[in-house]
């Protein structure tokens, strides 16, 4: 009974064997593997399709300061939100100054819905100055300058430049 069991086990054990793939094992050059590549697509992608001013003009004219009251960021998408993220604004002919302690010679500081500059970089900007803007909605931009400068007359001059950073909400 003993050689029973002995044989029945040796020939279990050699049949589990061979139902393993062992042929890798065996092989005597190479083997293919062959691996599915997966692909997720998610379309979330959305081009911003904006309009925003190509100037923020100012005069001044007799020591009084003029500026456009027309000025409007627009979102020309038909759906889709986008805002405002970031202002930047950087020194042209004249360095950009402190709106809120203005001084200096030479310089212009600018008041953009409210948010105004401190110098040349970035200007604080809020939400509640610059909201969302839907798709085929505008958003008014109301500015106020403040110059110094010892010049008498200046035609078309850069006086600074102003970046707007639009992005998708």
């Amino acid at each position: 009974m003993k050689k029973v069991r002995s044989a029945l086990s040796l020939v279990l054990a050699l049949a589990l064997m061979l139902s393993l793939n062992v042929t890798s094992a065996f092989a005597a050059t190479s083997t293919k593997a062959s691996v599915p590549v997966t692909l997720t697509v998610s379309n979330q992608y959305r081009a911003v399709n904006v309009t925003v001013p190509s100037s923020l003009p100012v005069q001044m004219i007799d020591g009084e300061l003029i500026v456009a009251r027309n000025a409007k960021i627009t979102n020309n998408a038909k759906s889709g939100a986008v805002c405002v993220s970031s202002i930047s604004v950087t020194d042209g002919a004249l360095r950009v100054g402190d709106y809120y302690n203005f001084k200096g010679s030479e310089t212009i500081a600018l008041q953009i819905n409210g948010c105004g500059t401190k110098g040349s970089g970035p200007v604080m900007v809020n939400r509640v100055a610059f909201p969302a803007i839907a798709g085929g909605e505008n958003l008014p931009l109301s500015y106020q300058a403040k110059v110094a400068t010892e010049e008498q007359e200046l035609r078309n001059v850069t006086a600074a430049q102003v970046i707007f950073t639009i992005s998708i909400v």
